[in-house]
C-alpha cells in the first residue's frame, strides 16, 4: 500500500487535474419525505463516457450513472456559482455529472460527521448540506476525494456503529491515502477496493 500512498502523496502539493475548478458537487434533496444527499463528480463529457465505457467492458455489476450538470445541482446556478467554488467564471458547456452515490437515513447522519469536518477546512458552513432545504455545494478535489471514498463504502452498510467508523477513520485518513483509495474504487480491476476498505475500517464485508 505504501507506493499507492506515495503516489497519491504527490496530489497534495498541487492543484487538482483541472486546476482550481470545482471537481465535486454535493447535493441534499428531499425526496418521499426523506432527506438524502448525493455525490456527483464533475468531469467532460468524453472522460466521463470513457470511463463509463471501460466498466461496462469489464461486465463488472458496478455501473457508472452519469447525468446532465442540471440534474445534480438544485437550482439553476452551474458549479462555479455555487458555495464552495471559488467564483471564477469556468466554461461547463461540455461537462457533465458522474453521481459517486446517494446517502440516506442514518448513513446520511454518519457521514454529517465527515461533511462538518471537510468543510471546516474549506470554511464553509457545513449546514448547507445537512440542515435546512435542498441545496448544492462545490468542491475541489481533495475534498471531494475524501467524501467520495465515504459514500462509496457506506452506502452498502446499515448498522450505525460501524458507518461511524469508517466516517472517523476517514476523517483521519492523510491526503495520500485518501487518494490511493479512491483509485482503487475507480478502477475497473479493482472491484474490491470499496470492501477491503469497509473490512479495514469496519470489519464489514
Amino acid at each position: 500500500m505504501s507506493h499507492g500512498i506515495a503516489e497519491g502523496n504527490s496530489f497534495a502539493f498541487t492543484t487538482g487535474a483541472y486546476g482550481n475548478r470545482p471537481t465535486f458537487v454535493l447535493t441534499r434533496n428531499r425526496v418521499d419525505d426523506q432527506h438524502e444527499i448525493s455525490l456527483y463528480e464533475l468531469a467532460p463529457h468524453d472522460i466521463a463516457t470513457a470511463r463509463r465505457d471501460r466498466f461496462e467492458r469489464t461486465g463488472k455489476s458496478v455501473t457508472i450513472s452519469v447525468c446532465e450538470l442540471d440534474e445534480a445541482i438544485v437550482g439553476d446556478s452551474s458549479p462555479s456559482e455555487l458555495p464552495g467554488s471559488d467564483d471564477t467564471a469556468y466554461d461547463w458547456d461540455d461537462w457533465c455529472a458522474i453521481r459517486i452515490a446517494t446517502l440516506r437515513s442514518g448513513a446520511f447522519s454518519e457521514v454529517s460527521y465527515l461533511i462538518e469536518a471537510t468543510f471546516r477546512d474549506l470554511d464553509l458552513d457545513p449546514e448547507t448540506v445537512c440542515t435546512g432545504d435542498p441545496a448544492s455545494v462545490s468542491l475541489p478535489e481533495a475534498a471531494g476525494v475524501r467524501l467520495s471514498i465515504a459514500f462509496r463504502a457506506m452506502k452498502p452498510m446499515r448498522r450505525r456503529d460501524r458507518l461511524r467508523e469508517v466516517a472517523k477513520g476517514i476523517d483521519q485518513m492523510s491526503l495520500g491515502e485518501c487518494y490511493y483509495w479512491h483509485a482503487k474504487a475507480r478502477s475497473p480491476s479493482s472491484p474490491s477496493g470499496t470492501k477491503a476498505l469497509r473490512v479495514l475500517l469496519a470489519d464489514h464485508i
